[in-house]
């Protein structure tokens, strides 16, 4: 069943040599949930192949350890995009940053912070977020109400970018003048988590009773003296020459299901939950896992907690079979702190206009595409004098 989501364009007909019915119109959906499909080089659908990674980098990073898990000891974008990039050493802390979509989408809202000086967001505070009032985030509180963001880049994503020079603006153009093409290793895998203090998570979901159960049911971390639990996360892999998209939530993100209903084929007991069109902000319950998920879950000895992630949905074509855009977003990343639209957010369709110019920089029409929230297929003539940067939006954090 094809579910269709967005907007719907009512068209009014009419012809002198044939006249319509005062009342006939035509509908045009404007947007499909993305519902993922085929894995390069697996016979796995993307739900199953997105699940399975989530299961390896959410394992414990060093066995008898609680903590880390294993892509907390990636390489975040500090550490990438670098003039002397380093990998991290274990046992470092937590590094997070403003979000970059929410720098680049509001910009009226941080002064200075325009797209050509991102860099800046690079170990920021955290920040009030970009649309509190769509998720009913609080804006107002002791501790201020934030969200941190945290990406997070593999080894063989790391290696490319600095043994490639791909890490400094003065790479970039160097890269851009020999023409090079950028093709990440199929094995490459970005992660972007959203993080709440605790003290403003409970503010946001009273329900939750106190810190203690939410330590009981949240992933948590701690940076600078402050602790976080994780909310939302992003997945990306270059399994396919598009990337393989997928996106999840906590079971208690207000509304995580809105505008575009939740899919999971493969790791959730009701695998179609449709948004609800009669309030917004609302709970969609649990996410019951199949025994499939759960045996992988306790073959990588996962902490209970992850079981209270649910995947929203997987992405790996820019359309539907019949040119309709695919869309997919997440209520917190996209919604919450970056501002956009869920209903008209495209995974595969933004960071297909990650890119350079021959001064190392994106575009401006390039990074137009960011507040643009882009659907749908690549619109001709944007990426004119472009090198794209192989769907990552981390090249906008160069120095």
């Amino acid at each position: 069943m094809k579910h269709i989501i967005g907007i719907t364009i009512s068209v009014f007909l009419a012809s002198a040599a044939a006249p319509f019915a005062a009342d006939a119109q035509t509908s045009i959906a404007v947007g499909t949930t993305a519902r993922g499909g085929a894995v390069d080089g697996t016979d796995q659908h993307s739900d199953e192949f997105i699940w399975t990674l989530f299961t390896r980098f959410t394992a414990l990073a060093s066995t008898g350890q609680p903590k880390p898990v294993l892509f907390e000891t990636w390489a975040s974008d500090a550490e990438t995009f670098s003039a002397t990039p380093k990998w991290p050493d274990a046992g470092e802390a937590a590094r997070f940053q403003t979000s970059v979509l929410q720098l680049a989408t509001r910009p009226a809202a941080h002064p200075g912070s325009a797209v050509a000086n991102l860099a800046r967001a690079l170990d920021a505070p955290c920040n009030t977020p970009g649309n509190a009032g769509v998720g009913g985030f609080p804006s107002s509180g002791d501790p201020k109400p934030c969200i941190a963001e945290q990406t997070r880049r593999n080894k063989p994503q790391f290696d490319y970018i600095v043994e490639n020079g791909l890490n400094t603006k003065k790479g970039l153009a160097a890269a851009y003048a020999r023409d090079f093409d950028v093709v990440m290793p199929d094995d490459a895998i970005s992660v972007k988590g959203d993080w709440i203090p605790l003290p403003t998570l409970l503010q946001w979901i009273p329900s939750l009773g106190s810190l203690d159960e939410i330590r009981a049911a949240y992933y948590t971390t701690t940076s600078d003296n402050v602790e976080y639990a994780l909310v939302s996360l992003h997945v990306s892999s270059r399994q396919n020459t598009n990337w393989v998209w997928g996106t999840f939530e906590h079971r208690n993100n207000p509304g995580r299901c809105d505008y575009i209903g939740c899919f999971d084929s493969f790791g959730a007991q009701d695998p179609e939950v449709m948004p609800d069109l009669a309030a917004y902000n609302t709970q969609y319950g649990d996410c019951a896992k199949t025994p499939a998920l759960l045996d992988l879950m306790e073959e990588e000895g996962l902490d209970p907690v992850w079981r209270n992630y649910c995947m929203k949905s997987t992405q790996v074509t820019f359309t539907a079979e019949d040119g309709t855009p695919s869309v997919l977003g997440n209520s917190v990343i996209e919604g919450i702190t970056g501002g956009g639209a869920i209903a008209a957010s495209s995974c595969i369709s933004c960071h297909n206009y990650a890119s350079f110019s021959a001064n190392g920089a994106p575009t401006k029409a390039a990074t137009a595409m960011l507040p643009y929230n882009p659907t749908g297929n690549e619109i001709p003539g944007v990426l004119d004098g472009s090198i794209k940067f192989d769907f990552m939006w981390g090249v906008l954090l160069a120095p």
